[in-house]
């Protein structure tokens, strides 16, 4: 059984979020926050800014495809 306290909490919150946000294999971290939720060591709120930042990675992604493309065919 996972120790729920304060501290482990938010260092694990914090290690999830940095490696997303460093472009850090967001699949990967994305999953193993789900599976904190489901062990009750995050909760929705944390995963909702976990889902942001992974959304914002995608996003930029998407940009920088689309930018590609576009120099593409000019």
């Amino acid at each position: 059984m996972a120790i729920k306290s304060k501290a482990r909490h938010d260092l694990t919150l914090r290690s999830i979020k940095r490696e997303i946000a460093a472009g850090r294999d967001v699949a990967y971290w994305l999953d193993k926050a789900y599976t904190h939720l489901d062990s009750g060591l995050l909760t929705e709120d944390d995963i909702a800014e976990v889902e942001a930042l992974a959304q914002a990675y995608y996003n930029a992604l998407d940009a920088e495809d689309k930018a590609n493309a576009e120099e593409i065919t000019q």
